[in-house]
């Protein structure tokens, strides 16, 4: 090759030169001239040694700088031999000769042959130097004194002199993506905005992506073709691809062409054993019962193979099933326009802290809470907590710029770590979130509304007490408990287990411990006054003997009795609250209607006695007898102490109401109000008039608020036309929806079935964003439930991978009988290091 170079040199027209050197090139800053100078052989060299100008540094040294010769630094043009040919080289032509554009360093010149020049020693050179500006410049005190000057040294603090050129040159410029790349590179896109390359197949398949450079994004000097070559060969692109084109075309699978080779007896068996490892799973029972399950079904006379039947089999059945449901998971995140987190943190059975993160998406036109994943904590600060919640996001693809485009809400219990306005995690999502809005569970506001009124009354205490003495009393001892229900039968009362107040939600536990102590009253005070009369401790200890003594005084005091049934209708009517307030898709209007309501059901109380507490004024007798399920109730019951306990009762249900109203303040403020006006549609006027101009206020509010992100959305383009869909949306509801339930009512806006089709194409993006603000954090408590019923004391070593399986499966995945295992064995024949073989000895 080196022979066919060199005569493809010497066809091109270029003189033989006998002496001297071809050209070489020399890079120097953007714009400037590479210059071409010769270079003799070493003995042609020995006058500029002798004059000690190179100082014996070679050509790719520190410090380095082209040769010169004695003259003061250019070579002179030989007369003998005219000049054929001259080579000139700009840094502009290098540039603009490269298939990259901007994406690669400048390179020495090359000769015509495509390669460097070589010595040729038989004849000077014919080829003319041409020297840049800048060295031109550089050289002139050269020039101006005597050409034998010996050259110096640079000195060592000089950096121009000190770096290679081809490195100044690097740093200076700036690489740009080109669009050529798109044809040669079908993966590549380019956000101009962001000015970020990334790969689009491995952001479409982010559960496969592995983290790679590409899939979050190269930017600066690092847009190059080469990153995009590279990319090419890494096994986790080769895999995004795969997955891609398998959900393009499944047919085509390379999984399902697999498993139609497989004969129906394999697949029925696989079936079989796919079908139990998810019961195991859903019951969220052991790995080691799956193999007696598996015996239980080969006694039973099915046919169950010889493979996969241990615990470890069914760990990977598992592990393939829990990755489909997050593969789905993916899958809607990625449709979704909009999202909100949620986030809890609770320690484990191994005492570690574990940080729970849902996430809220509209699927089918209402909001879903969906478990992303469960992170442990390294530190329980807000940079840890966000830390934390930013890793678990990364598993369905999201990174901080989906949260910067479409990140709605925050939802947390209240915490100072999670709402703090300074340091909180809300506020340091805030800073590359500007629209986020960090919302308090209005489950957790309520409980401590109702907290903060039993701090304000000394009869509500004693009476937590004694549901606290009475639940000890029957369950720490199986003597009590036995004697109750003995006493129940004789009496003909159906004894229900006393209920326990200390849960996560008081109000619920509160309100069944008050109805089973309104159930159970009659055996438990007979059974009370029978042990404290025990006066020689037959059938009691002393400690029973005086608990029984309290209680039964308390309890049998007209007052309380009267208060308990008060707080029975109370508490019903905050029970009824708190369940709504709990529940999935928990809406703006939810909240609103579901605190109207509960607060005009007490102040009702206020004028009229409640359902239980009416029942008890009915069966309690007349004042002179006071006898309640033939108990005698003792202090007073005349005029005067009705006008205290209906004092009493109002200043109650006055002080909650306050307090309602400070808890739930916010929500009348702000975007939160707006969202309110605009999307509570049983507020709307009914007159045409009054329509127009109705929430045209609180529009321009909730998109200013949003616009951040709205900005971002391709299919939001302009506020106007909200504006006018605005106008025409009320018309429409007005006029044919206002019977529709709210979420009935969005949800068929958001399906097309209301209006034209694309007439409310803004309004659509709007009414997302409002349907997935968080308005609770109660998903994460439910998943800690089933974390604790999972990951046990006998399971305390379960990895957070398989954790997440189990809870992805126990939490969202469909019943056993609904549950169908194709899907999940084609992942797992595919999913393996090794070859799947489950026909093996069978």
């Amino acid at each position: 090759m080196a022979q066919r170079k060199i005569h493809s040199f010497f066809s091109a027209g270029r003189a033989p030169a006998s002496t001297g050197a071809a050209p070489v090139a020399t890079s120097t800053t953007s714009g400037a001239r590479n210059v071409v100078e010769p270079q003799g052989r070493p003995q042609d060299r020995s006058d500029i040694a002798d004059d000690g100008g190179a100082g014996g540094r070679g050509e790719g040294g520190p410090g380095a700088r082209p040769a010169k010769t004695s003259n003061g630094g250019r070579a002179p043009r030989p007369e003998s031999a005219p000049s054929t040919a001259s080579t000139v080289t700009t840094a502009e032509e290098s540039t603009a000769n490269s298939d990259e554009g901007d994406s690669r360093p400048a390179k020495k010149a090359k000769t015509s042959n495509g390669d460097r020049a070589p010595r040729l020693e038989s004849a000077p050179s014919t080829a003319s130097t041409v020297t840049t500006t800048e060295e031109s410049t550089a050289n002139s005190e050269g020039d101006s004194s005597s050409h034998s000057e010996p050259i110096t040294s640079p000195s060592p603090s000089n950096s121009s002199d000190t770096v290679p050129a081809s490195r100044r040159y690097e740093g200076k410029r700036k690489r740009r993506f080109l669009e050529k790349w798109r044809q040669e590179f079908d993966f590549v896109e380019y956000d101009y905005r962001a000015e970020v390359m990334f790969c689009k197949v491995c952001r479409a398949v982010p559960e496969k992506a592995d983290g790679n450079v590409l899939f979050h994004g190269v930017t600066g000097d690092k847009i190059r073709s080469r990153a995009l070559t590279g990319h090419l060969k890494i096994d986790a692109h080769t895999d995004c691809q795969a997955a891609l084109d398998a959900r393009q075309n499944p047919e085509q699978a390379p999984i399902r062409r697999a498993l139609q080779r497989l004969n129906n007896a394999v697949e029925d068996k696989m079936i079989k054993l796919f079908n139990t490892a998810y019961f195991v799973a859903k019951e969220e029972a052991p790995f080691t019962s799956f193999p007696k399950l598996v015996d239980l079904q080969v006694k039973n006379g099915l046919h169950m193979g010889e493979t996969y039947r241990n615990d470890q089999g069914c760990r990977t059945f598992v592990a393939a099933i829990g990755e489909l449901e997050m593969d789905k998971l993916v899958e809607n995140v990625r449709k979704a326009r909009f999202f909100s987190v949620m986030s809890d943190s609770s320690m484990d059975r191994a005492i570690l802290d574990q940080e729970l993160i849902y996430i809220t998406f509209i699927q089918d036109g209402l909001p879903v809470n969906h478990l992303v994943n469960i992170v442990t904590l390294k530190h329980a600060h807000a940079t840890g907590i966000l830390d934390a919640i930013l890793t678990g996001l990364e598993r369905v693809g999201l990174n901080r710029e989906d949260l910067t485009r479409r990140l709605v809400g925050f939802g947390s219990d209240g915490a100072a770590v999670m709402i703090g306005v300074n340091n909180g995690v809300g506020a340091k999502l805030k800073q590359f979130c500007p629209s986020i809005i960090t919302v308090w569970c209005v489950a957790h506001r309520l409980e401590l509304a109702a907290l903060d009124t039993i701090k304000e009354h000394p009869l509500l205490n004693d009476l937590k007490e004694a549901l606290k003495s009475i639940f000890k009393h029957y369950t720490e001892s199986a003597k009590a408990s036995r004697e109750l229900r003995a006493v129940g039968e004789l009496l003909g009362v159906q004894v229900v287990k006393p209920g326990n107040i200390n849960g996560c939600r008081w109000l619920p536990h509160m309100s069944r411990a008050l109805e089973a102590l309104v159930r159970n009253y009659k055996a438990i005070m007979v059974h009370f006054e029978n042990h404290a009369n025990d006066h020689n401790n037959t059938e009691a200890s002393a400690t029973m003997r005086g608990r029984a003594k309290v209680i039964y005084r308390s309890l049998s005091r007209f007052k309380m009795v009267k208060f308990i049934h008060l707080m029975v209708d109370v508490l019903n009517e905050l029970r009824e609250a708190s369940l709504l307030f709990q529940k999935d898709g928990l809406t703006l209007q939810d909240v609103s209607d579901g605190l109207s309501q509960v607060t005009l059901a007490m102040m009702e109380m206020q004028t009229t006695p409640g359902t239980s507490l009416q029942q008890f004024l009915n069966d309690v007798g007349p004042p002179e007898d006071s006898i309640y399920l033939d108990v005698k109730l003792q202090g007073p019951r005349d005029e005067q102490e009705d006008i205290r306990f209906r004092a009493m009762t109002n200043r109650l249900i006055d002080d909650f109401c306050d307090f309602v109203t400070t808890r739930f303040g916010n929500l009348e403020e702000g975007v939160l109000k707006a969202a309110s006006t605009l999307f509570n549609h049983s507020t709307w006027p009914n007159e045409v008039a009054e329509v127009q101009t109705y929430g045209n206020d609180a529009l321009e509010v909730f998109m200013a608020h949003f616009q951040p992100i709205l900005d971002s959305c391709e299919d939001f383009e302009s506020t106007d036309m909200a504006r006018r869909e605005w106008r025409e949306l009320k018309l429409v509801v007005t006029r044919h929806y206002m019977h529709l339930p709210s979420c009935t009512l969005w949800q068929r806006f958001l399906q097309g079935t209301i209006g034209r089709p694309d007439q409310f194409d803004h309004m659509k993006v709007l009414v997302e964003i409002y349907l997935v603000i968080p308005m609770n954090s109660s998903c994460c408590e439910r998943g800690f439930s089933s974390m604790k019923r999972i990951k046990s004391d006998w399971r305390s070593s379960l990895s957070n991978e398989m954790l997440n399986n189990l809870l992805q499966i126990s939490i969202h995945g469909p019943t056993v009988a609904d549950y169908d295992p194709e899907a999940a064995i084609l992942k797992w024949y595919h999913g393996g290091r090794r070859m799947r073989r489950p026909e093996l000895l069978d």
